[in-house]
């Protein structure tokens, strides 16, 4: 084994609390009429008939990151596409976080690379996109052990303690190379039909899994602030695909690692006039190029597909480990190689084969109640209810002002099976694009695990002509 799999372990620590997601989460950009690419990624049909003549993508990142981020704001990001291969996630893992709560745990980073939209005629519209992907979901470790990890064993507040923990993870990482064809079916005076498909070429997939169990204590040391975590009949299992020991191009499209293919489809309809210079004053000479629909409705069939992985190896052990935190910053920092050096036992054979993806249906109804003022509802239904990657049913709904170069949205997610809710903030001013799931708990002081989706994009554009 190398360096990525228990960093899982480390990531249980610092972010303890909800499912892996795989579809874009950018609540409010998704939905914009003028979300081009973005918007492509949760429903392909939306860039046929595309208001752009072409749109590029030069960055945009996203990660989840709790209210720690503030203070490690140099380290925090990405750090879940870091677990394959970085070296020292001890600091920089205490700002991941989870986008849901107990007992499920969630951390989600993207890399959306170099990607373009063409409109070809008007009616047709193609896209190439270049992203990296990382998801990690599973079960959590009691609350204490993360606020262990997190503020650090000579935390003033820390208070001992002891219980059982129980738990299992799976990481999975990837790159995609995606081509999206959308079709505007016919464009009627009142209504207009659009479909649109994306195939994708997976590469570079890993995929790792962490299952341990044992009982632990954080004990009060004599006369000393700092306490001791001891973790007593533990029982782990770790597995992983080959892993990578460098990020670069040549291991992404290696053989070596998982490929695969991928597939979405959707279909959007919409009522009422295509501008609003037609619906409002059809004698004016220069036409208002604002969407002008009373209600735009969609569909979409997301993450069709699956990877095939190539054998790996997986680690068995168990005993008793003892942590100071010198001794915790050490197993932070290369945790494979810790808990590898800590078992007796053979490696033994990883294959996972042919795995599917987690598909996922998208449903949308986007109403305009008056001249750039939208409101907006996303529901994203899981369809894998075996994945051991899956992610959690969302409901969106989103009030929002959109116009040609500025837009402002108030996302309200409603997550999970236990309905938490979390009130964005989604903006686009000229070629920059910034938001954040859940502005509360980015800039809370109450120092829990839950965390912010954040993003934040560059791109450049040209507008179709208006007439």
């Amino acid at each position: 084994m190398k360096n990525s799999v228990l960093r899982l372990l480390l990531t249980v620590l610092v972010g303890s609390t909800s499912l892996m997601v795989r579809a874009q989460y950018q609540p409010g950009l998704v939905s914009s009429n003028y979300g081009g690419i973005h918007r492509m990624l949760q429903n392909p049909s939306s860039i046929a008939g595309s208001r752009y003549k072409f749109q590029i993508i030069a960055f945009t990142g996203t990660s989840s990151v709790n209210s720690l981020y503030t203070k490690y704001v140099a380290k925090g990001l990405f750090q879940t596409i870091q677990l394959p291969y970085s070296q020292g996630l001890s600091l920089p893992l205490r700002t991941i976080g989870s986008i849901t709560d107990a007992p499920r745990t969630t951390s989600y980073s993207e890399i959306l690379g170099p990607s373009i939209l063409l409109n070809v005629d008007g009616n047709q519209t193609i896209a190439l996109h270049t992203r990296m992907k990382s998801y990690l979901y599973g079960s959590a470790l009691p609350e204490n052990l993360t606020e262990a990890y997190r503020n650090r064993l000579f935390y003033r507040n820390l208070q001992p303690s002891a219980g059982n923990m129980d738990f299992n993870l799976a990481h999975n990482s990837y790159g995609e190379i995606g081509l999206t064809y959308g079709l505007q079916v016919f464009d009627g005076h009142w209504h207009r039909l659009n479909v649109g498909a994306t195939v994708r070429r997976i590469v570079g997939a890993q995929l790792s899994y962490l299952n341990a169990r044992g009982n632990y204590a954080i004990l009060q040391n004599n006369g000393d602030v700092e306490k001791t975590l001891d973790i007593t009949n533990l029982q782990y299992e770790l597995g992983q695909t080959t892993p990578r020991k460098d990020f670069g191009l040549s291991s992404v499209f290696s053989r070596a690692y998982g490929s695969g293919w991928g597939y979405d489809l959707g279909a959007t309809y919409e009522i009422g006039r295509r501008t609003t210079g037609r619906g409002y004053d059809s004698y004016a000479s220069t036409k208002d190029p604002r969407p002008a629909y009373w209600l735009r409705l969609s569909a979409a069939l997301m993450n069709g597909g699956s990877i095939k992985y190539p054998a790996g190896q997986s680690v068995t052990g168990s005993g008793r480990l003892t942590f100071q935190q010198e001794e915790l910053e050490k197993f932070g920092n290369a945790p494979t190689d810790y808990l590898t050096t800590k078992s007796d036992n053979i490696p033994q054979p990883y294959d996972p084969g042919k795995v599917a993806l987690p598909r996922m249906v998208h449903f949308e109804a986007d109403m305009r109640l008056m001249p750039s003022f939208y409101v907006n509802g996303l529901l994203m239904n899981n369809l894998s209810a075996a994945s051991s990657t899956q992610m959690p049913n969302m409901l969106i709904i989103t009030p929002r002002f959109e116009d040609e170069d500025v837009e402002f949205g108030l996302p309200i997610s409603i997550i999970g099976a236990d309905s938490r809710v979390a009130v964005g903030m989604s903006t686009r001013l000229g070629p920059i694009t910034l938001g954040f799931s859940d502005m509360g708990r980015l800039f809370s002081k109450k120092g829990d695990n839950r965390s912010s989706i954040a993003w934040i994009g560059f791109s450049v554009w040209k507008w179709r002509e208006k007439g």
